[in-house]
């Protein structure tokens, strides 16, 4: 699959500019600082790159994938030794292929599951040394795992860390445990980790520390309500929850087993439940209270929230359950009409075409249609019927979606490639705003950077013999002769041109 025209180009865009300069302290988008993220996971992909000799998609993605399968053992580990393999097996398949996972982020070479992974672990090591009372290990591991985050994506990890202590340790009531030597000393090292990387950069790039800083607090506040004023935040405060049934469904529909007298307790009856249930609560506060928090920002909270729903399904609720009853007859309605839905492949445009649709369309509706009546008989165990659903709806977005996107992508990569060919051996620049001013040139930077091996570099400056990148919009009233032309996403005509 041909690299996605959104954010995951600047992370590989980024990642190769590195490579390309040889500065791997100091990340770069066309050749200028890069301050919006840290470099970690840049490095991660340049390692992937160098692993598989070559700036393919696949290399890309690896560390994603790598993350993804760690995150699922990750949480399966501690689920089942705090709750049941059962209730493990469900939360970790839940939060694997959930709807936003399965069909997005599992698929784009994004900071955000390996961010996941760091986080949800510290927030786990948190209970599980709690439990041991090693006081040292928790802090100075949760810390160390803090840095790693905070050279991931920034701030939000000292947030999710704070929260995850001040929460639970205040419900336990012994905030005095926030006071002990262990924990300023993980502060140490959290700032030994960060600073090392900080220090280094600031050694070789003459600028303020307030640039830097700024930039990374923007990141962190520019979705938030201090940015978005009181009204979209009123707004959002009552439409998150919506959206976050939404971006996580099916799954999310289990919500109705917290309706119930006695919810509570039935809760506090394993600790380790109450310390997911209180740790999302809070952390998921950052992000009801944001008004641009996008799905994939949730990801490192959703394993909190769907071991507390595997519990609550597996332990405390029955098949008889007014609620869960109810979500169930969803669940089976929606199989049947995906079993039944899938058959408009056979008549759409653009996957009617596609080798064996036919075929693969009635294996397809087979599968769903057996699995609703599976659902339609008596049993204990639904949710493993839906998530066998899920897979197969995998199976046929795999089949029948995805070779629609590679067609679209594949038609910017080509469009790049051979810009980037015509224009070998010669200087070659951006000009002015036509690349770089969004993330949506990001793709197209990206295939001629690889193709040529040199940063593709904005300027607004005329230099003789160089060629450009140019628009309607930065060529209007320019003198040059047109070398050749390309598509920039979306769909947005630019030319290679020599000024005279």
């Amino acid at each position: 699959m041909p690299l996605d025209t959104g954010d995951e180009a600047r992370r590989a865009l980024v990642s190769l500019e590195m490579m390309l300069s040889g500065d791997y302290i100091t990340p770069t988008l066309h050749g200028e600082r890069y301050f919006n993220k840290p470099p970690l996971y840049n490095w991660l992909i340049i390692g992937s790159y160098r692993l598989f000799g070559n700036y393919s998609s696949f290399a890309l993605r690896f560390p994603m994938l790598v993350s993804l399968v760690l995150l699922g053992v990750t949480m399966f580990t501690f689920v089942r030794k705090y709750s049941s393999p059962t209730v493990a097996w469900a939360a970790t398949l839940m939060t694997l292929t959930n709807g936003r996972v399965l069909l997005y982020d599992s698929m784009l070479g994004l900071i955000e599951i390996t961010f996941s992974l760091a986080t949800y672990t510290a927030m786990m090591l948190v209970y599980y040394y709690d439990r041991k009372r090693n006081y040292w290990l928790l802090y100075l591991t949760t810390y160390a795992l803090t840095a790693i985050a905070f050279l991931l994506k920034g701030l939000p990890p000292l947030a999710f860390q704070a929260l995850t202590l001040l929460g639970w340790f205040i419900y336990t009531r012994r905030f005095k445990l926030l006071f002990h030597p262990a924990h300023f000393v993980g502060i140490g090292v959290f700032l030994l980790i960060t600073g090392s990387y900080y220090l280094a950069y600031f050694s070789r790039n003459a600028i303020p520390f307030q640039d830097v800083a700024g930039v990374l607090l923007t990141e962190s506040t520019k979705r938030t309500g201090l940015a978005f004023g009181w009204g979209p935040t009123l707004l959002h405060l009552l439409t998150f929850p919506f959206e976050f049934i939404y971006h996580f469904a099916p799954y999310t529909l289990l919500l109705v087993l917290f309706i119930r007298r006695g919810v509570w307790t039935i809760l506090t009856k394993n600790p380790f439940i109450v310390f997911n249930t209180l740790t999302f609560s809070l952390t998921v506060l950052i992000y009801w209270s944001s008004p641009q928090a996008y799905g994939r920002y949730l990801i490192g909270l959703v394993p909190l929230f769907f071991t507390v729903l595997a519990y609550l399904y597996h332990k405390h609720s029955s098949p008889a359950d007014r609620g869960r009853w109810w979500v169930e007859r969803v669940w089976l309605i929606l199989t049947i009409v995906l079993a039944i839905g899938a058959w408009t492949a056979v008549f759409y445009p653009t996957t009617r075409v596609l080798p064996a649709a036919f075929w693969k369309t009635a294996f397809l509706s087979g599968l769903l249609a057996g699995l609703a009546w599976l659902m339609s008989r008596p049993s204990a165990n639904r949710l493993g019927l839906l998530i066998a659903v899920l897979v197969v709806v995998r199976l046929g977005f795999n089949w029948l979606v995805l070779p629609g996107r590679a067609t679209k992508r594949q038609f910017y990569q080509d469009s790049a490639t051979q810009a980037a060919l015509l224009t070998l051996g010669r200087p070659l620049y951006g000009y002015k705003t036509t690349v770089g001013d969004g993330p949506a040139t990001d793709v197209s930077s990206f295939h001629i950077t690889a193709t040529r091996g040199e940063i593709l570099r904005r300027t607004s400056k005329k230099i003789p013999g160089a060629l450009y990148i140019g628009d309607s919009l930065t060529l209007a009233r320019e003198r040059y002769r047109p070398v050749g032309k390309l598509v920039l996403f979306d769909r947005h005509p630019a030319s290679i041109v020599q000024f005279e």
